[in-house]
């Protein structure tokens, strides 16, 4: 009997040593864990924004270099040109058509 006392002690006592193992890797584990958020956290901040962003910025500085200030005067310069043509080819146009209805009325 006391060879089974002794046998059931060293299987208890087994057992304790394997917790207290496992509570040790479960102890470094959590020491591990602040410096494993730091880490995610810095690696974040170095990552590249999202793609969408990325094409945002992308296109808004493709438009800062090709816009200059001697372009949009000439864009400008363009449209207003265009808009009197238009006006004049509208007033052009009713004067015609007038003149057609005079001379069709008598």
């Amino acid at each position: 009997m006391s060879r089974n006392k002794f046998l059931t002690e060293d299987l208890e006592l087994q057992k304790i040593r394997e917790a207290e193992q496992q509570l040790l890797l479960l102890e470094q584990e959590c020491a591990e864990i602040p410096k494993k958020l730091a880490l995610q956290q810095k690696e974040q901040q170095c990552t590249m924004p999202p793609l969408a962003e990325i094409e945002d910025r992308k296109r808004r500085i493709a438009h800062d270099q090709m816009v200059s200030r001697g372009e949009v005067a000439n864009i400008l310069r363009d449209q207003n040109r265009s808009l009197l043509l238009m006006v004049l080819f509208a007033s052009a146009s009713a004067s015609l058509i007038w003149w057609g209805i005079k001379l069709i009325q008598g």
